[in-house]
């Protein structure tokens, strides 16, 4: 990572100025140029001149809070830390701050993380997307003994992140990688519209042979129009049964379960399948690591003896909630970003529906009355 910002044209000295505001001692960093499958990238490795004690998260707060560096980059290094320790935690049962780093607890992690957040923060960048991420295969010796790739740090950070995996043998994402673009990225996934100002490429120590190990980042500007766009990314899955021989009074039952379960949209259309007969298409939308557990209820919860499994890219408004109290009662609603400063306001249907029967009021009376409320209290703050 840091090999890359160098190479998108991150100032040598700055960075060295910068590293130097850390209270830490007995070490050097080299940069150099190498070649990965014919591509020439910048190369920076950290030299400890000896074996220094292994820190906890407690400590490596410390020294990073303790330093004369900006706000900036303390706040994201500290971060990428946080997103470290939170995973070992996991994995070891045990409270983050008393996290004791091994492989990223040294000096030299220490300089790699704080090194990409200076190079972050040089470039004044506003978002940061990445594509899927790729793991090897095999296993990796650790401190803790050998463990499967990607290793359990890597895959406990990794959750809710796109993943493929090649047939490379080695380590392609250790959990300090994984932690920098967990921490960073807004979005997985193909590359937005931009209009592309440098690359850099940063290269790893191992070399892959005819695969590149290395680092590309593009530095960008969206155009006016996707920039003013208020929109989020995220990738995911479609659940698909067709089914024809199901009573249709266990839809109900069934929808309601898969929403209770964490689905994010539930529709039924309308088809005719085989030997012209009348169907119904089920598709669920869910969060990929709900694929299982989804699954599972429409098998159980319905006739269908096949599920298809689409992946698709999801572009959103951003969205918040919040509670409201009204002269009808309180009800939840959604804060809308539809950009340049304009919110929408929408109440949730199931609080609508509610709130009608306790005033004695149609529905349809109900939300008049309450988004007449609300665009009086918005024109109020205003």
């Amino acid at each position: 990572m840091v090999g890359a910002l160098i190479d998108l044209g991150l100032p040598l000295k700055l960075l060295v100025s910068e590293l130097k505001k850390l209270p830490l001692e007995g070490y050097s960093i080299n940069i150099s140029r190498i070649k990965r499958s014919g591509i020439d990238a910048a190369d920076f490795t950290v030299e400890v001149e000896r074996q220094h004690e292994q820190r906890n998260y407690k400590s490596i707060k410390e020294v990073i809070s303790s330093s004369a560096l900006n706000d900036n980059v303390k706040l994201l290094s500290l971060k990428i830390f946080e997103t470290l320790a939170i995973a070992e935690g996991r994995i070891h049962g045990i409270n983050p701050d008393d996290v004791h780093f091994h492989e990223v607890g040294g000096i030299d992690s220490i300089v790699d993380v704080v090194g990409a957040a200076i190079g972050i923060d040089f470039f004044k960048i506003d978002k940061t997307c990445s594509s899927k991420i790729v793991t090897g295969v095999g296993s990796v010796v650790s401190d803790h003994g050998i463990m499967p790739l990607p290793a359990p740090a890597t895959a406990e950070i990794l959750k809710g992140v796109p993943l493929s995996q090649s047939n490379i043998a080695s380590e392609m994402v250790t959990p300090t990688g994984a932690a920098i673009v967990k921490s960073l990225s807004g979005s997985y996934g193909a590359m937005p519209e931009m209009i592309v100002k440098a690359i850099g490429y940063g290269a790893g120590d191992s070399d892959f042979g005819p695969h590149p190990n290395l680092l590309r980042v593009f530095l960008g500007k969206v155009n006016d129009e996707a920039a003013s766009f208020p929109y989020e990314e995220d990738t995911v899955l479609i659940l698909e049964a067709a089914i024809d021989d199901m009573n249709p009074q266990f839809y109900e039952p069934l929808i309601d379960k898969l929403f209770s379960m964490g689905a994010l949209d539930v529709t039924m259309s309308a088809l005719y399948m085989k030997k012209n007969r009348p169907g119904t298409l089920l598709s669920v939308m869910i969060p990929p690591e709900l694929k299982m557990k989804i699954s599972e209820i429409i098998f159980s919860e319905s006739t269908t003896i096949g599920i298809r499994c689409i992946k698709s890219e999801r572009i959103k408004l951003k969205r918040d909630g919040k509670t409201v109290q009204t002269p009808l009662g309180e009800v939840r609603v959604k804060v809308i970003d539809r950009g340049k400063g304009v919110n929408e306001l929408r109440p949730e249907y199931e609080d609508i529906k509610k709130l009608s029967l306790q005033n004695n009021l149609s529905a349809g009376d109900t939300l008049s009355k309450i988004q007449a409320f609300l665009t009086g209290a918005s024109d109020k703050k205003n």
